[in-house]
């Protein structure tokens, strides 16, 4: 019998992350201190994922890692809502108020495949968050969505495993507009995983709620020292 009241919905997650001396990619010991707990018993969704997040002045380091999916990965760069990898929201103003998305509010879907000549190097894509108010960081109402990022502004690696993938990314400040963690050291943040098989997994939100649109229902990162 499903409970009239999900437990998740009971709480707004806050997560400390920890800050680092440079803005680089995680080696393996600095992804086991900055990993993110496990909240898949508490959303409901398959434990399939785990994320490490760490922050610097200059941007984020990421690292995302999918078990017991298989190895085979569909990405396109046109399409990365529907691609395998790792989707982020992230907002630089959090207002905890607005259902809808604003000018600092940016979406990135981290993929394993889909860039180079063949297709298959991982890259790092701003995608659109439905029902936004203002594109990330203007004024207009339209940009060119999706865009794969720059590698000035992101990188990313991936290891593949026998039964799934492992993505670094270092993004930095550019990818998010509004990042100044001197002056707001508090994050609107929410992630998913995509696989082809088992479809979106979110990894802090029940898979009913509007997440993909709707920053009430985020979590937050707290910058921390």
């Amino acid at each position: 019998m499903s409970p009239l009241v999900h437990p998740a919905s009971l709480f707004r997650f806050r997560f400390p992350v920890t800050r680092l001396a440079k803005l680089a990619a995680f080696d393996d010991r600095q992804a086991a201190a900055c990993r993110l707990p496990d909240l898949a018993g508490v959303v409901g969704v398959p434990d399939v994922a785990s994320l490490s997040l760490g922050w610097h002045p200059d941007g984020l380091v990421v690292r995302a890692e999918m078990r017991g999916v298989g190895t085979a990965r569909w990405c396109h760069a046109t399409k990365p809502e529907d691609s395998d990898g790792l989707q982020l929201w992230l907002a630089t103003r959090p207002t905890a108020e607005s259902h809808r998305a604003g000018r600092f509010c940016r979406r990135l879907a981290i993929l394993p495949a889909g860039g180079g000549r063949q297709a298959t190097d991982p890259l790092v894509v701003a995608a659109a968050i439905p029902r936004a108010t203002l594109v990330p960081g203007g004024e207009g109402e339209a940009m060119p969505l999706p865009a794969v990022l720059p590698a000035e502004v992101a990188t990313v690696s991936r290891r593949s495993r026998a039964d799934g993938w492992q993505l670094d990314a270092v993004l930095r400040a550019a990818a998010f507009p509004g990042w100044d963690p001197d002056e707001q050291a508090t994050l609107g943040f929410f992630a998913a995983v995509v696989d082809r098989r088992l479809g979106q997994i979110p990894l802090l939100a029940p898979p009913e709620y509007p997440w993909d649109s709707d920053p009430t229902t985020w979590s937050f990162l707290e910058l921390a020292d």
